[in-house]
């Protein structure tokens, strides 16, 4: 949380459901890592998707 002048605002969340099998890939994925699923959604699987955007939207 971050504290602003008198209040605190939270972070921005998100919920994401997935099959069994697109959830059984990440956990495989993530083990290789040595890290969980949250970790390897949080730290490589967003920033990647987002670097991947920025490039696709220069070609535009």
């Amino acid at each position: 949380m971050l504290y602003l002048g008198k209040r605190w605002l939270g972070l921005p969340k998100f919920m994401q459901t997935l099959n069994d099998h697109s959830y059984k890939e990440l956990e495989r994925l993530a083990k290789q890592r040595g890290i969980t699923v949250q970790e390897l959604i949080r730290a490589v699987i967003i920033p990647e998707w987002v670097n991947e955007q920025r490039e696709s939207d220069k070609g535009r």
